[in-house]
């Protein structure tokens, strides 16, 4: 039930100005992660099955100006993953694209795919959608902003739903990397369902619940510099073989930040 991961979070200083979305820049940007996930099999009999997974993304994103917002174009330059799933796909993808556009708050819509069908690039479709915070046009510290997602991904191994609740607080000013940034905190709730195809169980289908706690950091520029999230989820899996749904646990951390 593993799945490739291509993610997404000091001390306060003065009252932060108030701050917008990145600015036109190319950025190269190390994604880490570490997931420990555990499929509880005691409904059929079974011990649990625990899988640690860790991973390491290089992408490059280019953001350039446009009406309304800015294109945003990433390409994969490196993927390395010791997950027991998706070795093929895994590299394949390497080399490979999504392209599509940020509004004045960050939200970002992808248009376009190197190749939808590659189990990565879907995944990181998926991922570009809530890469960066969404900022309120003039915040300022303290203020929150409440912001609703609703994320499709699929793949010849699944096809699932989610909705993410997020309220943003700007946080204030900070020092990221030697210069001066605004943290933006973040809590997101997600709810979704789906199906997951198995060689051995076939179509499963899947009940999808995340907490998540981040935090992200913008430049003096505009430019987003980085973060660092955790999230806990349970989901329910309902497959034939099994009487009752099967509880699967996720935990994970991720970092973000800018390669020099």
């Amino acid at each position: 039930m593993s799945r490739i991961w291509l993610a997404a979070v000091s001390v306060l200083g003065m009252a932060a100005a108030p701050i917008s979305v990145s600015a036109p820049s190319t950025t190269r940007y190390r994604l880490d992660s570490k997931v420990e996930q555990v499929v509880d099999l005691s409904a059929m009999g079974q011990p649990a099955q625990t899988t640690l997974i860790t991973q390491t993304a290089l992408l490059t994103i280019a953001l350039s100006d446009t009406a309304g917002g800015q294109l945003m174009h990433v390409v994969v330059d490196s993927l390395a993953s010791d997950s027991p799933m998706g070795g093929a796909d895994v590299v394949l993808a390497r080399g490979g694209w999504v392209h599509g556009t940020l509004d004045a708050w960050g939200h970002a819509k992808v248009t376009k795919s190197s190749a939808d069908s590659n189990a990565v690039i879907a995944q990181l479709k998926a991922t570009m959608v809530r890469f960066y915070p969404i900022i309120k046009p003039g915040a300022k510290q303290g203020d929150s902003w409440v912001d609703t997602t609703t994320t499709d991904l699929k793949t010849a191994a699944q096809s699932t739903r989610t909705t993410t609740i997020t309220t943003f607080t700007h946080g204030g000013s900070v020092t990221r990397d030697g210069q001066p940034a605004t943290r933006i905190d973040a809590k997101a709730e997600t709810a979704g369902a789906g199906t997951m195809e198995n060689p051995q169980a076939g179509t499963m289908q899947v009940d999808i619940k995340n907490s998540a706690t981040a935090s992200y950091y913008i430049g003096a520029s505009g430019r987003f510099l980085g973060g660092e999230s955790t999230s806990e989820g349970l989901s329910q899996v309902r497959m034939q073989m099994s009487p009752t749904p099967i509880p699967v646990s996720v935990k994970q951390t991720s970092t973000f930040s800018i390669v020099k």
